[in-house]
């Protein structure tokens, strides 16, 4: 029955959004109501979700009483400004697009448009690995997914007790939407799923970015389905890293900053700025940068609406708040706990000097000198390293690729053709096509470890749309389609690097060993497989969604590392963080309280001693890759 109910309300929510965006771009083509929609609904879902989640009544039954609710009062507000012909119009031209896109390539002999076969058959692979495997990546289940699976365990948003510090500081987009696939059903098949959407709206946005700019259709949607083949992009989309998502809002956000300001552009543009802030940190930071861009385009909004200003300004101040909505409440909520909206990362505020609190210096993690930004290539040699990552060092293909760029083509020709962009730069008339391309791309690299393919995916967008640019301006006869063959041949080597790695190093990449067994698998089996080493074994992950009951408590402490494992996979157990530093009598006392079923404890530890010497604890198993030591109390 869960199952059913979240069919029918993700329906309901995308046929809403759908409607919005109809109401917003009737003038426009499919991709800007396709970006458009991809923005309202995970939007629409927050809002719900934080509604609940903020006094504690984050649980099934209410979240499925007014999630339709809010998805109906815009919904409404769209039907009765489009009308139902004009609505049952859009709808039959939408439906359409990919019949006309198939014959525009036909009629242009466009190659490039295989893409996105490609791509499709990429995201519908990338959701059958969703479904078959259990989270396993290594951010996801360190704590990405422990957070999907506490605001599920804790039917709210509140202050997660946890030794593992991102879990409580991270913002909580894509994982909310995560818990959204996963509350109705109570089960977690789904809770890696939430990026798959937005690799649509990265693709979406770079082919209307395209077209826009002078690429042909059948091209245009070539190069938009790329951005999904690269292997920064697939590698990651079936997993909860919130990359995929953060580089799609971002080129989002910049791709409605680029025409002459309007309502509906600033409500989208301020809409994927919030859910990218609500997302990753860095989201805050590229609001910043963009804001005196946001602020010039609202001042010329304001000069032209004559006759309308006061209300426009109310418009203006509403689109900010649903900003807000959807981006703030992390920032809030880690500022009235920690004195820090960036903790855990301790932040020197410029200007004040003044030092906010938090656990961990940037320079530990992106060699940044200590006390130093590492943004806007603040650490030593950044820029070197860049380059070296683009056109020097062997890749390495994980989900959360590092090194490497994106691939042959991106080095070979979306770079090239993103320095011809500049050097147009020299006729004036360039600018207003150029400049906001260009504009992403800097905005994009001025982020910590920049030579990290996984924090830039918005260069990426850029160099392809670049490439559309180019491809535009090119005169009718050889030289078009030659560059869409070079472009498909670099972009297939491209994507065979990544998705060969994955099948020839078997020992590293230990998940496409066991694609056979997962995909035979049942649910339960499915749930509990091993497929990478630092998960735990198979045959204790089945023990315990055999043997804990709903209502029994699993307890760990400051030793755990991928703290998903502690969950079962229909969340009916409750899991708890008790630290075993401190005196052994007062853990103890912690344990005694909980009565917890399962404990997991350092091993060799004082606290470990104690509860087998004085609490009869019985030995399970050692977590592989962990210090931590897992027990049975005795009931």
């Amino acid at each position: 029955m869960g199952w059913i109910i979240w069919i029918i309300e993700t329906l309901m929510c995308l046929g809403a959004s759908w409607l919005v965006a109809a109401a917003l771009y009737p003038d426009r083509g499919v991709l800007h109501r396709v970006i458009a929609t991809l923005l309202v609904a995970p939007s629409l879902i927050l809002v719900a979700m934080q509604a609940l989640g903020l006094p504690g009544l984050l649980r099934p039954v209410w979240l499925g009483l007014l999630a339709p609710v809010v998805f109906a009062v815009p919904a409404w507000g769209a039907w009765r400004r489009l009308g139902r012909e004009r609505a049952l119009e859009l709808l039959r031209s939408d439906v359409g697009a990919p019949g006309r896109l198939a014959r525009e390539a036909w009629r242009e002999r466009e190659p490039a448009v295989l893409t996105v076969v490609a791509a499709a058959g990429v995201l519908l692979f990338a959701a059958l690995l969703v479904w078959i495997y259990k989270s396993w990546t290594w951010d996801p289940t360190w704590y990405h997914v422990p957070i999907t699976a506490y605001a599920i365990q804790m039917g709210s948003l509140d202050w997660i007790e946890t030794s593992v510090p991102w879990t409580q500081s991270h913002p909580k987009n894509v994982e909310l939407l995560a818990a959204w696939n996963c509350i109705f059903p109570l089960d977690n098949r789904l809770d890696d799923s939430s990026q798959l959407p937005f690799a649509v709206l990265g693709a979406a946005v770079t082919a209307a970015w395209a077209r826009a700019a002078g690429a042909r259709k059948a091209f245009a949607a070539g190069v938009g389905a790329a951005w999904v083949l690269l292997p920064p992009m697939f590698l990651q989309v079936w997993s909860t890293h919130v990359d995929v998502a953060c580089g799609a809002l971002l080129s989002a956000a910049v791709f409605f900053l680029r025409e002459r300001p309007t309502a509906r552009d600033r409500w989208m543009c301020l809409l994927a700025l919030g859910l990218y802030a609500g997302t990753k940190m860095t989201g805050a930071f590229h609001l910043l940068m963009l804001g005196p861009w946001i602020a010039v385009r609202g001042a010329l909004e304001l000069w032209h609406a004559r006759g309308e200003r006061a209300r426009r300004v109310g418009d203006m101040v509403l689109s900010v708040l649903a900003l807000m909505a959807v981006g703030s409440f992390k920032y809030f909520q880690n500022l009235w706990k920690t004195g820090n909206p960036l903790w855990a990362f301790r932040v020197k505020v410029p200007l004040l000097g003044k030092e906010l609190p938090g656990q961990f210096d940037p320079s530990e993690f992106y060699g940044s000198r200590p006390g130093e930004s590492p943004l806007f290539f603040g650490a030593p040699g950044a820029f070197a390293k860049l380059l070296r990552s683009w056109y020097v060092e062997v890749p390495t293909f994980w989900p959360d690729v590092r090194t490497g760029g994106f691939g042959p083509v991106f080095a070979y020709l979306l770079v090239p053709c993103l320095v011809l962009l500049v050097l147009e730069l020299l006729s004036p008339r360039s600018w207003k096509r150029n400049l906001p391309i260009l504009g992403l791309a800097v905005v994009s690299l001025a982020v910590q470890a920049a030579w990290w393919p996984r924090f830039v995916m918005g260069v990426a967008t850029a160099g392809l749309v670049a490439l559309g640019v180019v491809h535009g301006q090119l005169l009718r006869g050889p030289p078009r389609p030659g560059l869409s063959l070079a472009f498909l041949v670099l972009m297939g080597v491209t994507f065979w690097q990544g998705a060969s790695a994955q099948v020839r190093q078997v020992d590293l990449f230990m998940y496409a060993r066991h694609f056979g067994e997962a995909l035979r698998a049942s649910p339960l089996k499915r749930s509990a497989l091993q497929v990478v080493d630092w998960l735990w074994p198979t045959e204790w992950n089945l023990l315990k969604e055999r043997e804990l009951k709903a209502g029994d408590v699993v307890v760990y402490d400051q030793s755990v590392d991928f703290l998903s494992e502690f969950f079962t996979r229909d969340y009916r157990t409750r899991v708890e963080y008790v630290p075993s530093d401190g005196d052994v009598r007062d853990y103890l006392a912690r344990i005694d309280a909980l009565k917890p079923r399962w404990v997991g404890v350092r091993g060799g530890s004082a606290a470990e001693r104690a509860l087998k010497e004085q609490r009869g604890a019985q030995f399970l198993f050692e977590v592989p890759r962990s210090s931590i030591v897992l027990y049975r109390m005795q009931r």
